[in-house]
């Protein structure tokens, strides 16, 4: 059996960047539903974990995000079913809070991605996409008051689909692995400190054809409440003690197909809605507020695209944008009273055309267009001008031999500053710098793929140049050392990913997955890029009676900056983690299954930021139901 991990030569058709007979993608790599399945992951953060050029991470504002082959998190776009769900004020989303049993399939775009993706998809696309069909039911729980409920089918309504999904996520709080690794603001407890989650999320989608032209209507809501761990790396009177009391996403969207003639024209349009609260505590007892940020977000966008042959040669056109506001409260306590919000509204626009040409046995695929980026209001910060840049990229694949694929890439992308990095100071943690300037990232890469049957091999170099790169120095104000965004020189980065399936015998499957890269600009390491990632795997799957699979995943060292704004080193770790999923009996013909999951057997200390471990040993156990 093979473990569902996605490589190249596989078709896989997105709403967003839909595959051709002739058009030339970037490299990709994803899972399949069954291998969702058998890694058992909670959220799509989980999922993403172990993916060829994907790190994944929690930061200091317990927002778990994904980086694609070493770039920042807000180079890497998260689409569902289409429409992008970054927050535009921050430029990114928490992709541990959206639930893994919600998702049907996903795929990650690296490289110089389809021109669809639009403006800020720099190094790389998640591409997540709702259930399709079936229906899956899962029940879970640990120590910690860890629990996983969720519940996703589709129902056939005539000639419509219903789709319906709700997933409640929570724990008490997350393990420690070594209590060493915590010299501050950590009791003497096995529970890290303010780590509780609460989180539940409901979806509905309604599709169905209406003549030639198909449609599909649906809504996603996340309602969360969560503590978020205090730097221990640093004295009590330094740290941040945050609590985000009220979090909530909601975003409805409709996707629209219809052909015409020989043409194809799509949109997606997508409405969404953000809350927040984040609480500053003066202490770790969390007992004292010392202020309140009130955040409201209200953002509505589109994309339409149209596809045509010219000749021998098919055309895409692209047009998207779309317009966010942003209400910030910020209530200093004492007083407590609380004042005028400020207001912040950013535009982004993009558009431009691709063209698929064929050159014999080989594939062409060239793009050319313009993003635009405009923030008219600025809260009480001073006016910036407009800012727009070009975007190109080219990418031909060849077939060299039976079983061999060739696809080489490159181009140009941008990624504008967004407007929680231009303005934002993160409750006196940052000092705002609203003369940032675009990124402009330069990236090329050549994907070598080899199948022999289920054997698959593929290893891909890349390179990136990204000019204007932000980074963050430290800034002494008044006696205190503040954080502060900056366009550094250019960053660097060039490395090599690799993905390998071997079926060692009957259902048993080895799979190899990893990255090494070095990141850096003016000789100095970029933060928090490990220099290399490795997954092992070995899946047991004997005629499909039960599941076991064993994962190794070695993550390498790493630099960060200490808070006196010195580098200091990330050690590397280790990481064990078990999964098994057993069939016990049927209902009819749907199939339930016991579930068992470990993750970090071990205890490893993993620092993927310093003083932010990630959690020691889970447990978890429960029941599958379908699937």
């Amino acid at each position: 059996m093979q473990t569902g991990l996605r490589l190249p030569e596989e078709a896989l058709i997105t709403v967003t960047a839909p595959a051709g007979p002739g058009r030339v993608l970037t490299p990709i790599v994803g899972l399949s539903g069954e291998a969702l399945l058998d890694r058992q992951p909670r959220s799509v953060a989980d999922a993403l974990r172990g993916l060829p050029g994907v790190s994944v991470r929690t930061n200091s504002r317990g927002e778990t995000v994904a980086r694609v082959r070493g770039s920042d998190e807000r180079q890497t776009l998260v689409f569902l079913d289409g429409a992008p769900l970054a927050v535009p004020w921050d430029g990114r989303v928490d992709i541990g809070l959206i639930p893994a049993g919600l998702i049907g399939g996903l795929s990650v775009r690296k490289g110089a991605g389809a021109i669809e993706y639009g403006a800020n998809a720099v190094a790389g696309v998640v591409d997540l996409t709702t259930r399709q069909e079936g229906s899956l039911a899962v029940a879970q729980a640990g120590p910690y008051a860890l629990k996983n409920l969720s519940a996703a089918g589709v129902v056939p309504l005539g000639g419509l689909s219903l789709t319906l999904a709700a997933t409640h996520q929570a724990q008490g709080a997350l393990p420690v692995a070594r209590r060493s690794a915590l010299p501050f603001n950590q009791p003497a407890s096995d529970r890290r400190t303010n780590t509780d989650l609460a989180a539940t999320s409901l979806f509905a989608g309604l599709g169905g054809m209406a003549g030639a032209l198909e449609w599909r209507v649906s809504v996603l809501n996340i309602d969360a409440r969560r503590g978020i761990a205090p730097e221990s790396d640093r004295d009590p009177a330094s740290a941040r003690y945050w609590r985000t009391p009220d979090w909530n996403l909601t975003q409805a969207q409709v996707a629209l197909e219809l052909p015409i003639g020989a043409a194809t024209a799509r949109a997606v349009g997508w409405r969404q809605w953000f809350g927040q609260t984040i609480e500053a505590y003066r202490d770790v007892t969390y007992a004292a507020l010392r202020s309140r940020e009130i955040d409201e977000d209200n953002t509505v966008g589109g994309r339409f695209t149209l596809s045509h042959p010219l000749g021998p040669t098919s055309l895409r056109w692209s047009l998207s944008g779309q317009v966010s506001d942003h209400l910030q409260t910020d209530i200093a306590i004492p007083p407590g009273t609380q004042p005028a919000p400020l207001l912040y509204r950013q535009s982004l626009a993009s558009g431009g055309v691709e063209a698929d040409v064929p050159l014999g046995a080989a594939r062409l695929t060239l793009g050319l267009g313009l993003d635009r980026s405009a923030n008219p209001r600025t809260g009480d910060k001073p006016v910036q001008p407009a800012r727009q840049a070009a975007t190109f990229s080219a990418a031909l694949a060849l077939k060299p031999a039976d079983g061999v694929s060739l696809t080489v890439s490159g181009g140009r992308r941008n990624r504008f500053p967004s407007a929680r990095e231009l303005f934002g100071e993160a409750l006196g943690r940052f000092l705002p710098n609203p003369a940032l300037l675009p990124e402009q990232a330069w990236l090329a890469d050549a994907e070598l793929g080899w199948r022999a049957g289920p054997f698959t091999l593929t290893l891909t170099p890349f390179w990136q140049r990204v000019e204007g790169s932000i980074g963050q120095r430290i800034v002494r104000v008044n006696g205190v050392n503040l954080r502060q965004r900056f366009n550094q020189a250019p960053a660097t980065s060039i490395g090599v990913d690799a993905a390998m399936q071997v079926p060692l015998a009957d259902g048993l499957t080895l799979e190899l997955t990893g990255s090494a890269l070095d990141a850096s600009s003016t000789g100095q390491p970029l933060l928090q890029r490990p220099a290399h990632e490795m997954l092992i795997a070995l899946d047991w799957a004997p005629r499909e009676a039960f599941d076991l699979r064993a994962e190794l995943r070695r993550v390498g060292p790493a630099r960060d900056l200490a808070p006196d704004g010195n580098l200091a080193r990330l050690a590397p770790a280790t990481e064990i983690n078990l999964r098994a999923r057993v069939p016990v009996f049927r209902i009819g013909t749907v199939p339930i299954s016991a579930t068992a999951a470990i993750d970090n057997l071990t205890n490893a200390v993993i620092l993927p930021q310093l003083g932010l471990p990630q959690p020691g040993r889970s447990i978890r156990i429960g029941l599958i139901v379908g699937g």
